[in-house]
């Protein structure tokens, strides 16, 4: 007789529990998994943090948070995750009655583009682990990351005469009381600009620069439709990663500098054209544009988008980024040269590649050899 009055209040304290857990669980609980760092460069580390608040006086055995993430953010190898498609993680909770629970996870970021979190599967057991309680939060967190920055010793050396040759073009009509900014000194400055007291403090030679009186800009141009099939994407790649690292010279050289493409917005679908700036915070709008680019099936032709942007009135400098280099390009490329216009072309290939019909180390053509590391 006794042993049946306990079953019988075992059983009435089971369905009890279950019954306020079921009722209950979700109240009070809130589960948030964000970047720490919103915006970071490709091959950066950034984290996840969880964070889990049980704001009530009801006790979560087992708490699990089940989400996916894409596969190119690498995180210490777990027990509790899995890489197929996307990177999978699978994490435990045991949240005591009013307990706030952080999680950091770091990784490393190694490819350009947008990132989400769009959902996050909640799952909670009961005191007698029988009955498994499911919901989903819908809300997601972002993270933009921007492409590579490439090292100096990394550029060919006519591509860096190249830039110091756009820039003494530009500057040429500098005015000495128009005090811009102050940054390294490069082989191309003029003696008189060294800022010796900047010099003296950071050990390193520093020069003063200065706006000019006839503002011209740097029109960048980039091609993400490529000449073969074969390591289209990686090229690709490597033409953003150039334009970013050209953005970022002419920029921080007060050249007012714009960048457009015949590459779309993964999520728009729209091409992508950041105006000719040079202000605080341009470099990274036009980084955060280049990040947002699907380099898949290309199908804008790259000879309207010159069309489109080429200013004959203006006496602009255009850089064209393309390893395309089929007839009607070619043709389009020295039909602005026959102009006058100063247009030179980049082309991002790999050390064994064959660039004809440009030259190599042509006057206005230059190879960027991609086979290195960023």
């Amino acid at each position: 007789m006794r042993l049946l009055l306990v079953l019988a209040i075992g059983l009435i304290l089971f369905l009890i529990q279950k019954r306020v857990y079921k009722k209950n669980w979700l109240k009070g609980l809130q589960v948030d998994i964000d970047f720490e760092e919103p915006v970071v460069r490709e091959g950066d580390k950034d984290a996840l943090i969880e964070v889990i608040k049980n704001d009530k006086a009801l006790l979560l055995p087992v708490l699990q948070l089940k989400f996916s993430i894409t596969r190119t953010f690498i995180f210490p190898k777990e027990k509790n995750s899995a890489v197929t498609d996307q990177y999978y993680r699978n994490d435990y909770f045991t949240c005591r009655p009013y307990q706030i629970i952080t999680r950091k996870y770091v990784f490393k970021a190694t490819k350009r583009g947008e990132y989400k979190i769009t959902s996050i599967d909640i799952i909670c057991k009961d005191i007698f682990m029988d009955k498994s309680n499911f919901a989903t939060s819908e809300e997601y967190s972002t993270v933009l990351v921007l492409p590579a920055r490439i090292r100096r010793e990394n550029i060919n050396d006519d591509i860096i005469t190249f830039t110091g040759d756009v820039v003494k073009r530009i500057k040429i009509n500098e005015d000495p009381f128009e005090f811009s900014s102050i940054r390294e000194y490069q082989p191309y400055d003029p003696m008189n600009h060294i800022n010796w007291k900047a010099t003296a403090k950071s050990d390193l030679l520093h020069v003063n620069t200065f706006n000019s009186t006839n503002r011209k800009n740097v029109i960048i141009l980039l091609n993400l439709d490529m000449n073969l099939i074969r390591n289209a994407e990686e090229l690709a790649e490597w033409s953003i990663r150039i334009a970013s690292c050209l953005a970022d010279y002419f920029i921080g050289e007060q050249i007012p500098t714009a960048l457009y493409t015949n590459g779309t917005d993964y999520e728009t679908n729209e091409k992508i054209g950041v105006d000719a700036g040079c202000d605080d915070g341009h470099v990274r709008n036009i980084d955060m544009a280049l990040a947002r680019i699907q380099v898949k099936d290309i199908t804008s032709s790259f000879v309207d988008l010159i069309d489109e942007h080429i200013d004959r009135e203006a006496d602009n400098d255009y850089i064209l980024i393309s390893n395309y280099r089929k007839n009607d390009f070619v043709d389009k490329f020295y039909e602005l040269k026959k102009e006058g216009l100063r247009v030179s072309l980049i082309i991002p290939d790999f050390d064994y590649a064959d660039i004809t019909p440009f030259s190599e180390n042509g006057h206005d053509t230059f190879k960027w050899v991609v086979n290195y590391e960023k």
